[in-house]
């Protein structure tokens, strides 16, 4: 696989008290041949169109591919939900799911540990805001899996980095080499997601299982506008006109016939092709195959939001308008239900891996994909309806 650039290290922290270490570490990361993201320099790529808070965010999400949090004595300004603007570039870089590594001022940490024990004192000759204290608690937290590394001076921070980064880049190394003896093809490397490929690569728990998911989740996100487009009831594309009732019930029936046919399709790679794909227990997975099976699911899921949307193209008399909004709702379930498995399987995953390490006894989960058949008679009735008035 091809490297298309040179890794970038965004820099989140409060400018202010800590401007000299950003000056240090960007000048540290331009000797390893990084491209340092930092916002109060020139090179920090800014959109006009977008406040400065979207474009920091924008910056960790687009930019980022290792972040470097430092954490002084200043919380920042707050944003609109109470968070400051680096707490919030943190949550995006947590997100991104990319190499992390936190520092937080030893005088803090000292602090941190008197906060807990009075957080009603006054530590302002310390902190800006008893909020710094509560986001150096998050990221202590077990459940946040952070190794907080404590510092005074940018140099704590550039030696710490020297040694982290050769571990990331040795673990890079052996990526490389695994995924190079994994067999799978240079298209499918290149078709996953990273998250997608370390699964196969590192084979953890459920793997088979949880690259499933990554693959749907995956397919599913690039869809995001589509699903907006269905959740505001937007129309874009040409109209086409409908005059009489048989026309509208001919369209009508010719659109439940090829949702009939995503149900079914949908039934086939469930419970025909992902079995076969995942192999019989003691059998190895077929990576390819629950690749396909992952795309073809979420495949049906945009065709789905995109049969909604064609209704909104249809131009008719106001008296079937009512017709051809009940039958635009009729994909309501089975988009929810292919939305909503992935992230349930996910959980009980991960509850059985909980379960596993707790007695170490082999754990078994049924989880099944239940496509809803959609209640008719509201359809039906306004058909009815539409037939005693006249129309045909």
């Amino acid at each position: 696989m091809t490297i298309a650039h040179p890794p970038s290290v965004f820099v989140s922290s409060t400018c202010y008290d800590l401007a000299q270490v950003h000056q240090d570490l960007r000048s540290f990361f331009d000797s390893l041949g990084m491209v340092p993201v930092l916002s109060e320099f020139p090179s920090f790529p800014v959109d006009p169109n977008i406040d400065a808070i979207k474009n920091c965010l924008a910056g960790v999400k687009e930019k980022a591919d290792i972040f470097v949090l430092i954490v002084g004595g200043r919380y920042g300004s707050e944003t609109e939900n109470g968070k400051s603007v680096t707490n919030l570039e943190y949550l995006e870089a947590k997100a991104k799911g990319i190499p992390l590594y936190v520092f937080v001022q030893k005088q803090i940490l000292t602090a941190h540990q008197d906060w807990k024990k009075n957080r009603s004192g006054d530590f302002s000759k310390i902190v800006d805001s008893s909020r710094l204290f509560a986001f150096v608690e998050l990221l202590l937290n077990p459940v946040e899996k952070n190794w907080v590394f404590p510092f005074e001076s940018a140099q704590d921070i550039i030696d710490t980095l020297h040694q982290q980064l050769a571990y990331l880049f040795m673990d890079a190394l052996t990526i490389r080499a695994k995924v190079r003896r994994s067999g799978l093809s240079e298209a499918l490397m290149q078709d996953l997601s990273g998250a997608a490929l370390l699964l196969t690569v590192q084979k953890p728990f459920a793997w088979e299982y949880r690259l499933f998911c990554q693959v749907m989740n995956d397919e599913i996100s690039h869809v995001a506008s589509i699903k907006k487009d269905f959740n505001y009831g937007l129309a874009l594309g040409k109209a086409v006109r409908l005059s009489d009732l048989s026309e509208v019930v001919k369209w009508v029936q010719m659109k439940l016939g090829e949702l009939m046919s995503f149900s079914e399709s949908a039934n086939v790679l469930f419970n025909t092709a992902l079995p076969k794909a995942l192999g019989a227990p003691g059998e190895p997975a077929d990576v390819e195959e629950i690749v396909y099976v992952g795309k073809r699911l979420a495949e049906i899921y945009r065709r789905a939001l995109e049969w909604t949307a064609e209704f909104r193209q249809i131009q008719v008399e106001d008296e079937f308008s009512r017709l051809l909004e009940i039958t635009s709702r009729t994909p309501k379930n089975l988009i929810e239900e292919i939305e909503a498995f992935p992230v349930n399987l996910n959980r009980q995953l991960d509850a059985a891996e909980r379960r596993y390490k707790e007695t170490k006894q082999p754990q078994s989960l049924k989880s099944t994909l239940t496509l809803t058949c959609p209640d008719m008679t509201e359809l039906d009735g306004e058909l009815r309806r539409l037939r005693k008035l006249g129309f045909k």
